[in-house]
């Protein structure tokens, strides 16, 4: 399995420094980012622990490969979405990690597997890879490090009658 991160999942873990959860929940040795969500990142104080982290690999979309899926719809996602989307079709076996809802309506038009935060987390802990006290804790640390604000369905789903105290 292939898993791909967007820019907005991977600077949400990196900022909590959780970016190995990812990894160890898919089991997988690798996570994989396109060029153009490298180039995101590198704009950021997060590029030194992304540098550090020899196991997220940089993969290069080929133009011919970019322009075979372009549309309208297409065309007004980011680069770095473009290309994770492009990614993600390149291998059948494939997961896109991307919090934007428009992109992974996109993306899911494409046939493509898609999770975001809440989802990703919502698969950790129906799978008991995370206990409902992890789950409080990341939720918190989204919160305070990246401002990442859940839903009150989300945490409901996520963590149930045990809501986030704000």
């Amino acid at each position: 399995m292939i898993i791909v991160c967007d820019t907005d999942f991977l600077s949400s873990f990196l900022k909590i420094g959780r970016l190995n959860l990812v990894k160890n929940f898919f089991g997988e040795e690798s996570l994989y980012i396109p060029v153009s969500v490298f180039r995101e990142i590198a704009k950021t104080d997060l590029i030194t622990d992304l540098l550090n982290k020899n196991w997220v690999k940089v993969k290069k979309i080929d133009d011919e490969n970019l322009e075979a899926e372009i549309d309208d719809e297409f065309t007004n996602l980011g680069s770095g979405e473009r290309e994770c989307i492009v990614l993600c079709k390149q291998f059948q076996d494939s997961i896109l990690l991307i919090s934007d809802n428009k992109a992974r309506r996109i993306a899911m038009k494409r046939n493509i597997i898609v999770l975001n935060i809440s989802g990703f987390l919502l698969a950790c802990k129906e799978t008991g890879f995370l206990n409902i006290q992890e789950i409080i804790t990341i939720m918190q640390d989204l919160k305070e490090k990246d401002y990442y604000e859940f839903s009150d369905e989300e945490k409901q789903r996520l963590i149930g009658t045990e809501a986030e105290k704000d």
